[in-house]
């Protein structure tokens, strides 16, 4: 092939426009040299998308592949026949569209998920911690090279599962696989989420619902609180809703004619509203008259304008808020509540269920009164609430 000339190594591949059909020669290095020069286009056999392109005196190699109706080119550096049938097999395979996730970092794809789904500022807060520090090594590397690194995948979370339990694992996972998954809806040609690869770790409900005797021990511990504090904790024991729900009540958001307490601010941006037993707005209302002036139901001790947060009370002896709301649907289950009822009651969502979705909640606040009421009756009788 001396008489032949290719381009120099360091040439930038050009636009290559690949004539149809081609004629065609065998894969060797003796057909390639008896190719005369001006010649068009010719077809190796038995290699798939390898070309030859004679031109006025220059010969070269082209490879060309259709994926996804486009047809995509590349020209080869190689200089014989023999150089030209290893590249065209590495280019053949690697020739596909840049997914247009190849250079987003896994930053930008967090970013774009935080502002633009609509979520509570706690698990906007909850997210951004676990991509801070379990995520912050991988920031810079792009959703593509992601997809396509499996084995650094399972190994991280297998890493974090040993270091920091199944919790945080599932948190992580969960948290990966939703800003990829949110990415690959506008980029289909990204690969596959990764985390298909990781088993979610089985985590099992905990049994954190109080006994008798834990009420009783919670009650001595929260009636040394001030008058704020004590209400605070009475909602959460009366209602079962969750810290951030009562925190950010209004007075506005009590109903004490009508005996309905709506809770704005709620999990999954689903506000709902729950009938407050007689024994609650009794509560509420002497409460009322000694409580600071705010429309907050429970104002900040620091600054009447602003409610309360992270309310917490552990080092007197007070156990979690979230161990009440345990304890409020153990229970509903005791008296005999239907899991309808429950969901209601607690601010649950209904969906899962097409009969369910049927359900018009405020149609049904009326009959869910009686069994709030005895839930408060239950606890009465149990504490000495009147006392």
């Amino acid at each position: 092939m001396n008489q032949q000339v290719f381009p120099s190594r360091g040439a930038r591949p050009a636009e290559v426009q690949v004539s149809s059909p081609p004629k065609a020669i065998p894969a060797t290095q003796a057909a390639l040299d008896a190719l005369p020069f001006d010649s068009g286009l010719w077809r190796v056999v038995g290699i798939p998308g390898l070309y030859v392109r004679c031109r006025a005196a220059t010969k070269s190699f082209i490879v060309q592949r259709k994926v996804r109706g486009r047809v995509l080119k590349k020209v080869l550096v190689a200089r014989t026949m023999r150089e030209a049938r290893v590249e065209a097999a590495r280019t053949w395979a690697l020739l596909h569209p840049e997914p247009r996730g190849a250079k987003k970092t896994l930053a930008e794809a967090f970013e774009e998920y935080v502002s633009q789904r609509e979520l509570a500022p706690k698990t906007r807060r909850l997210y951004r911690y676990v991509f801070d520090h379990y995520l912050v090594e991988w920031k810079d590397r792009t959703l593509a090279e992601i997809g396509a690194d499996r084995v650094s995948v399972r190994t991280l979370c297998s890493d974090v599962l040993k270091r920091h339990g199944k919790a945080t694992a599932a948190q992580l996972i969960r948290l990966l696989s939703a800003i990829y998954r949110y990415a690959r809806k506008v980029d289909p040609e990204l690969p596959e989420p990764p985390t298909v690869v990781v088993p979610m770790p089985e985590i099992k409900p905990r049994d954190w619902a109080m006994s008798p005797d834990d009420l009783r021990l919670w009650w001595q511990a929260v009636s040394g609180l001030n008058p704020v504090k004590r209400m605070w904790w009475l909602m959460c024991l009366l209602t079962g809703a969750r810290a951030g729900s009562i925190e950010a009540l209004e007075w506005s958001d009590v109903e004490f004619q009508r005996k309905l307490i709506r809770f704005r601010v709620a999990k999954g941006d689903r506000p709902y509203t729950v009938p407050a037993s007689d024994l609650l707005i009794e509560l509420l209302g002497r409460y009322r008259e000694q409580a600071p002036p705010s429309q907050w139901v429970f104002p900040s001790p620091r600054d009447p304008n602003k409610h309360l947060v992270d309310v917490r009370d552990d080092k007197r002896g007070v156990r979690s808020a979230h161990r009440l709301r345990h304890t409020f649907r153990t229970v509903l289950a005791e008296l005999g509540a239907t899991p309808d009822q429950a969901r209601l009651l607690m601010g649950h969502s209904l969906a899962g269920d097409v009969s369910r979705g049927y359900i018009t909640a405020p149609l049904v606040m009326e009959s869910l009164r009686p069994l709030a009421n005895r839930v408060a009756e239950h606890y009465r009788e149990l504490l000495d609430l009147d006392r």
